[in-house]
């Protein structure tokens, strides 16, 4: 019996004729449009995130959280580190990266995107990525890289 195995084919877009200077700041809106995101515990789809576990012998990791650091929702927000170590690693022409600085907040964050996809850019936080182009003066110039 054969099974069906998907292929992804990821479709790259270039953003032509941004100094490393000016590609910081659409890599700063991101990064804030992304945090925010997460703080009102919604997913990479800007639609809510799964509710945190109540299983377990005393209401689990919801009923724990509630009374440790409320609200009981999935927003990265227990201590906080996580989300502080978040920004733009490295800038390039035409280029920004958004990753975390540390080793831990990293594992953290990437055991936290297999239960729920948080980090990650949603069609809200591609408007905030085109505000930031459109306040820059020059004019885009988009071309699709094979």
């Amino acid at each position: 019996m054969a099974r069906f195995q998907t292929k992804i084919r990821r479709s790259r877009f270039l953003v032509v004729g941004y100094s490393p200077e000016q590609m910081l700041v659409p890599g700063n809106a991101l990064r804030d449009s992304i945090e925010q995101r997460i703080l009102r515990a919604e997913d990479a789809y800007d639609a809510p995130a799964k509710p945190l576990s109540s299983k377990g012998k005393y209401g689990g990791y919801a009923a724990w959280k509630a009374k440790k650091a409320p609200p009981a929702e999935r927003n990265w927000k227990f201590r906080g580190r996580t989300l502080r170590s978040m920004k733009v690693l490295a800038v390039a022409a035409n280029r920004a990266v958004i990753g975390f600085t540390d080793p831990e907040s990293n594992r953290v964050a990437y055991y936290n995107n297999r239960r729920v996809r948080q980090f990650g850019v949603s069609p809200r936080n591609r408007q905030a990525v085109a505000l930031a182009f459109a306040s820059l003066r020059n004019p885009i110039q988009v071309r699709q890289v094979a």
